[in-house]
């Protein structure tokens, strides 16, 4: 598992050259095979705002999905390790499909038609957002990719991994679970946590 840096390009064939190679040059170069574990936002503290344009063709809004729990997914389909971690994610919505529990991915600087064209021969039972211009990456101070964020029903930040997660890991179900036990017994979770890696 390699952490990558968010892409400098906006989609152009030469920018996305650019940034495959800079992707090679970070394996060859021996880039870190941990999580990146520090979170940019501080546990407990408030989502940044978010509403972004869907492959939908509508609007998403962070606080519409107020009383959920929410997994916010920053991603990019030239990123190996994203790519793999999407079944994962597919698999966890399909476990929680009876819960109050969202994932909202976003991808970041892609156009729209790429990443249209991405999922509809890998279709996702989750919307998929689009940060073309990078603003939200920005505003929720994403550095790797793929980066996750686990929100608390109050939408406070909870569990951060700055690199691929196996969801399909009973480590994270375990996360997970607390946090949803917690709306009922403020006391019976920690505030925060680590994600399993996704191994590669």
């Amino acid at each position: 598992m390699f952490l990558h840096q968010a892409p400098a390009c906006r989609g152009t064939l030469g920018s996305l050259l650019v940034a495959a190679f800079l992707a090679l040059a970070s394996i060859a170069l021996g880039a870190p095979r941990a999580l990146a574990q520090e979170p940019p936002l501080p546990a407990g503290s408030e989502a940044p705002a978010l509403t972004l344009p869907t492959l939908a063709n509508g609007l998403q809004r962070l606080d519409a999905l107020r009383d959920k729990i929410v997994l916010v997914h920053f991603f990019a389909t030239w990123c190996e390790p994203c790519r793999e971690e999407m079944a994962g994610l597919a698999r966890l919505v399909a476990r929680m499909q009876d819960r109050p529990f969202a994932v909202l991915a976003i991808d970041i600087g892609e156009p729209e038609l790429r990443v249209r064209r991405f999922f509809e021969n890998a279709p996702v039972p989750f919307p998929i957002l689009l940060d073309e211009d990078r603003a939200t990456m920005k505003a929720w101070q994403v550095a790797v990719l793929p980066t996750s964020f686990v929100l608390d029903r109050s939408h406070r930040v909870r569990l951060y991994a700055g690199g691929p997660v196996d969801w399909d890991d009973p480590a994270a179900a375990h996360r997970l679970e607390s946090l949803e036990l917690e709306s009922q017994n403020p006391a019976s979770a920690p505030l925060d946590g680590t994600l399993p890696p996704l191994n590669d």
